[in-house]
């Protein structure tokens, strides 16, 4: 990774409450999800590439590390899934997601972008026993990412929300194994991610 921000999240908030589901579907954040509970239907490709095949659903491409495949029963046009191969039928399977949103924020106003993000996040996690931290810094291709981290009894989540004037593309892991691949493979998603044209082209 290139330059790194100062620590803007020098904090690990300890929550107390009951785990579960997140629900809030407020913009521009996206809510924590979960891995889905049935994964019988996955479509297993060998390409390392996955712009050729997600080309027209988001705008950018990435690479898919080897070793992870689409889930098409839980992909959409506006939200595609991974998982581990040889682990598409776990009723629990580690999963990244990825898709693309909208906000009110110039790339230059990255860091109130930022703040909405942690404050959403303060939100979803009230009542739940999770500890939250975060890191800014540069992908690969020098955009502005921020890393959203929480932890949880049984699952750590990993949130990169990669900055673009008035939209940002978010890779979600689910991680419930603690898996070092699983973060591999959400990290190199990310530092090869590539924004396909300008907001306003």
């Amino acid at each position: 990774m290139k330059k790194i921000f100062a620590a803007f999240l020098v904090f690990a908030l300890i929550l107390t409450g009951c785990s579960g589901k997140m629900s809030d579907s407020s913009k521009p954040i996206e809510s924590l999800n979960h891995a889905p509970a049935d994964s019988s239907e996955v479509s297993v490709s060998d390409t390392a590439s996955a712009a050729a095949e997600e080309k027209g659903s988001l705008p950018g491409s990435y690479t898919l590390p080897e070793g992870w495949v689409k889930a098409e029963k839980y992909s959409t046009s506006d939200k595609i899934f991974y998982v581990e191969e040889g682990h598409e039928n776990d009723e629990a399977p580690d999963n990244i997601s990825i898709n693309v949103g909208t906000n009110r924020y110039s790339a230059d106003e990255h860091e109130t972008f930022r703040d909405a993000i942690v404050q959403q996040l303060l939100r979803q996690l009230q009542g739940i026993d999770a500890d939250l931290g975060g890191d800014g810094t540069h992908t690969e291709q020098g955009y502005i990412v921020y890393i959203f981290t929480i932890k949880e009894s049984d699952v750590v989540t990993k949130q990169y929300y990669i900055v673009d004037d008035y939209r940002y593309c978010l890779i979600h892991l689910t991680n419930f194994t603690e898996s070092e691949s699983a973060y591999d493979a959400a990290q190199t998603i990310a530092d090869s991610f590539v924004w396909e044209n300008a907001e306003n082209d």
